[in-house]
């Protein structure tokens, strides 16, 4: 049991460190009070499951694999997948996503483990499908919005320059809501879990306490980790500015927060990046990196199979 814990906080250190720092690319871009901003984005990530539900915590922990079917070392094992395959994403240098990471390293754990019977394919494919609307949905929605942005901020002129701070605080708190109703809800949702195999916990459940424990855990993967992957996001592919912002911010709050309230495990981080590309994309296409554009999408296509692939070489390996 202490392993476990002792994994899923290095997993929700490293999601601070990997999403976190996307979501503070964003607010380090806006040009408004970062403090402020800051902590909007932090009370945002703490109500968000209390908010919203705790939807996708529920389909991490009982959704996708049966892990009350067997022991801790299943749940083990995912995880040290899950880490290996984060890990060999940042020694050969290509972006990855922690959910697709984590999904895959539970598949392919419980599949070896426990057998085929062992996966909610309903889950499965709900949580497959969610990840690549949100991809396709940030892409189109990032572009469709600025379009729109552009017609507002030149009909209001000088007033825009009124409206955007409040506007931008209240994306940023929203996009925490988003965050802590999505994303965080991952570490939650295995740490709830694993109270009930422990039998410490009779049944699942989402507490206060999980949830500012995993909140904590997250701040100090982002100050650790994720200023390095916010200075990169202003600047991954192309010029990132505070008129971009909104747009991309106004996204991602929509669309993580719709697969929130259906219990689809999202990736924030794809969909920031996926509607940093729409905005790019509309910004004229010299202005778009290509090449880094066509290396994150590989990257996103890869790391599912190999962290399954991970999953049933070290459920195979323990066994």
């Amino acid at each position: 049991m202490a392993f476990a814990f002792l994994l899923l906080i290095i997993f929700q250190g490293i999601s601070g460190w990997n999403d976190g720092g996307n979501l503070l690319g964003l607010v380090e871009h806006i040009g408004t009070r970062w403090k402020i901003t800051f902590l909007l984005l932090l009370m945002g990530i703490v109500i968000g499951p209390f908010v919203l539900g705790a939807r996708v915590a529920d389909t991490i922990g009982n959704n996708i694999i049966q892990l009350h079917a067997g022991d801790v070392s299943i749940l083990n094992a995912a995880l040290v997948a899950t880490l290996a395959t984060l890990v060999l994403s940042w020694v050969i240098r290509v972006p990855t996503s922690t959910s697709l990471a984590l999904v895959g390293g539970l598949i392919g754990t419980a599949g070896s483990r426990l057998g085929l019977q062992a996966i909610h394919f309903q889950g499965l494919w709900m949580t497959i499908l969610s990840i690549i609307l949100s991809v396709t949905l940030g892409f189109l929605a990032g572009e469709l919005l600025y379009k729109l942005e552009r017609k507002i901020r030149h009909s209001l002129e000088s007033k825009w320059e009124v409206w955007w701070r409040p506007l931008s605080y209240l994306l940023s708190f929203l996009q925490g809501l988003a965050y802590g109703a999505n994303d965080a809800e991952k570490a939650v949702g295995l740490a709830a879990t694993l109270l009930v195999i422990g039998r410490i916990s009779p049944h699942f459940h989402i507490t206060l306490m999980l949830v500012v424990s995993s909140t904590i855990i997250w701040v100090i993967g982002a100050v650790l980790g994720g200023g390095r992957i916010a200075q990169t996001i202003g600047h991954a592919f192309y010029e990132l500015k505070p008129k971009h912002v909104a747009s991309i911010q106004t996204t991602a709050v929509f669309v993580v927060i719709g697969a929130a309230l259906l219990g689809g495990p999202v990736s924030t981080t794809q969909t920031i990046d996926s509607a940093l590309i729409g905005v790019g994309h509309d910004l004229r296409h010299h202005h778009l990196n290509r090449a880094k554009v066509i290396k994150l999408y590989v990257a996103w296509a890869f790391t599912f199979p190999v962290a399954v692939l991970f999953g049933m070489l070290i459920a195979l390996f323990i066994h």
